[in-house]
């Protein structure tokens, strides 16, 4: 019997060792790699291998790759994408973005769920299911596109809390099913691992979490008339005051880029800066909307992505009356802006691209349970 032997490797690049090919290839912009997948098996599977990812990131050609998920209703299954910037823009082809189908949470329907996302994964952490609120968390690995059960959240939360993370962790901040169960649960990404912190004092736990950020270092949280800061290094929490949590409510999305303040709120389609060294909130004048953002959104959602604002939210595609029927399209827009401040301290935002990425009939969506979210992931 002869003996066996391996199968030769696949050749990636004809006319060239693979070892080449493969630095060849590292270097290819994101939006790039869906044209590539389609050039040869051996190709897409180097895309998503460990060996790639190690030369990319001994390469520093890194780049942040947005991951959108998206919730028409609760009968809807959700959906994973994520998105490139189309290589070759061209008359006939409006959209500027293009959006890949990747595999969603696996045998689990979760609804208003909180997330968090640290190096390559994004979490989803707890919502709501048909048996009520959730204590499941599953992480989604973007180099390989699979999903694995985490260790379970010890209070069932949904979107009503706030996350953050910061050095590896995840805090999850505010509402809980119970009163008297943990107010912040922090979860170590390495050790994976959760922590109950002690909870500060306050003066009404019940209380709603308006805002989340982290701000030189601290966990800094904004309830409805509290704001309170966390510090890791000594674990002790202290009051401080600033007024970024008034007038704000649990729908209110924040994010800090470049150590200013953002916020979109629910049903509302403007966008607030706030600056500590202003004292208060500033409306973002759009100097390029042409129609591109809406004049409202439902449950909006807002990240920093390398240093820009990307925002997500659901709108009326058609104009609205009192007698208006129930049937008329809903649909989901994205958009990326940059925000710049002027001499007097006002921030002007220029948008850099806005897109619909679905759209339902208005009578099927249940608006309390459909969601959206993205997150920016280094890759």
């Amino acid at each position: 019997m002869s003996p066996t032997t391996a199968a030769p490797p696949e050749i990636l690049i004809p006319s060239l060792p693979n070892d080449v090919a493969l630095q060849c290839l590292a270097r290819v912009p994101r939006q790039y790699h869906p044209v590539l997948a389609a050039v040869s098996k051996p190709i897409r599977s180097l895309l998503s291998s460990p060996e790639f990812f190690a030369v990319r990131s001994s390469l520093n050609s890194t780049e942040l790759l947005l991951y959108l998920r998206i919730q028409r209703s609760c009968d809807d299954p959700d959906g994973w994408f994520t998105v490139y910037g189309r290589p070759n823009q061209n008359d006939n082809i409006k959209s500027s973005i293009i959006l890949a189908p990747v595999p969603g949470v696996p045998d689990e329907q979760l609804y208003l769920s909180n997330y968090g996302s640290v190096g390559p994964k994004i979490y989803v952490l707890g919502g709501l299911t048909g048996c009520g609120f959730s204590t499941e968390v599953w992480a989604f690995d973007c180099r390989f596109h699979t999903w694995e059960r985490g260790p379970s959240l010890p209070t069932a939360r949904m979107r009503v809390a706030k996350t953050v993370a910061f050095d590896g962790k995840i805090y999850v901040v505010g509402w809980s099913a119970a009163v008297e169960e943990s107010w912040i649960d922090v979860f170590d990404t390495v050790s994976e691992r959760w922590e109950a912190l002690a909870s500060p004092k306050l003066g009404d736990r019940s209380k709603e979490v308006v805002g989340c950020a982290i701000r030189g270092g601290k966990v800094c949280v904004w309830s409805e008339f509290e704001e309170l800061k966390f510090d890791p290094a000594t674990k002790t929490w202290e009051v401080f005051r600033s007024g970024v949590g008034s007038g704000l409510c649990w729908t209110t999305q924040i994010c800090e880029v470049n150590g200013v303040l953002y916020c979109a709120e629910n049903h509302k389609g403007m966008i607030k800066g706030f600056d500590e060294r202003i004292g208060v909130w500033k409306v973002v004048e759009i100097v390029n909307n042409c129609g591109l953002l809406p004049d409202h959104s439902w449950i909006p959602w807002m990240v920093n992505a390398g240093g820009r604002l990307v925002m997500m939210g659901w709108r009326e595609l058609q104009d609205q009356t009192v007698n208006s029927e129930l049937d008329d399209e809903m649909g989901i827009w994205c958009a990326e802006i940059e925000v710049k401040k002027d001499g007097d301290w006002n921030f002007q935002g220029e948008v850099l691209w806005s897109e619909m990425v679905a759209s339902m009939s208005r009578r099927l969506m249940d608006k309390v349970l459909c969601s959206c979210a993205c997150f920016p992931v280094s890759l």
